[in-house]
């Protein structure tokens, strides 16, 4: 199969040369469960080059917003990914790390190997350093967040401010705590029917051992993700850190 045959509808949209860069482009997705959308639609966009981390194995409850189906259920997140990019494109480049990255040295390794990170790992030391090692590097960190109906994605690079630096103290919780008060110190307000969820539900919710998702938010940061590189390879300004991208349609079609 030719990738020219099989990109040929971008034509038009990506410019071949731009196309070439995508093609030619690294991605590390540390987390493949939102990351599988992000893959999925990152492959079909032209996107051949992947590093693919995770330790989890899909669940039935990731069936609402992941990229999986009911036949992966049980399979590990990454190994299933990977074959999920494989059904779009059989001539993709594909590294798999079937485990949770819990040593620095690894993930020098692949930060060091990849173009552009995509920050999915669990609030905790780790998630920090990848940000940290990466910004150093100038390599593009994109740190995606699903917020009830509206995508969310933080583009840290070597002239922003750290992840440390946003949260402050924050980054000693965990969780929830961490993703709640990561989602206000860097929006300014929230949409007005967020700000009724949270007040209801906002308290519950921080001890409850995940957030509620929905799958149409996991497609639009999956769009939000991809778009943002396609946008950097093609020299063209994104939001950077602290200010996120965005974009909650259920509020703006209110």
């Amino acid at each position: 199969m030719k990738y020219k045959e099989l990109f040929q509808r971008n034509k038009g949209h990506i410019p071949l040369t731009l196309q070439s860069k995508i093609r030619r482009t690294t991605l590390l997705l540390v987390g493949c469960g939102l990351g599988s959308q992000i893959a999925v639609l990152a492959a079909r966009t032209g996107f051949k080059n992947f590093l693919l981390v995770d330790g989890d194995r899909v669940s039935i409850d990731n069936l609402n917003r992941q990229a999986f189906k009911f036949s992966d259920l049980n399979q590990n997140k990454a190994k299933a990914t990977g074959n999920l990019i494989k059904q779009i494109n059989p001539d993709a480049k594909i590294e798999i790390h079937p485990t949770f990255l819990k040593s620095y040295k690894t993930a020098r390794s692949l930060i060091i190997q990849s173009d552009f990170v995509v920050n999915m790992a669990d609030p905790d030391k780790m998630m920090f350093f990848i940000n940290r090692f990466a910004q150093a590097l100038n390599k593009p960190v994109l740190f995606p967040l699903n917020i009830a109906w509206g995508g969310y994605v933080l583009i840290f690079t070597k002239h922003t401010p750290t992840l440390e630096q946003i949260v402050g103290k924050t980054k000693y919780k965990s969780g929830n705590y961490f993703y709640f008060e990561l989602f206000q110190k860097t929006v300014s307000t929230f949409p007005e029917y967020l700000v009724k969820f949270y007040e209801q539900k906002g308290k519950q919710l921080l001890k409850e051992s995940y957030f509620p998702q929905l799958g149409v938010t996991s497609y639009l940061t999956s769009a939000i993700v991809v778009e943002s590189i396609v946008k950097m390879l093609a020299g063209k300004p994104v939001k950077l850190a602290p200010q996120p991208i965005f974009l909650d349609l259920w509020e703006e079609s209110e």
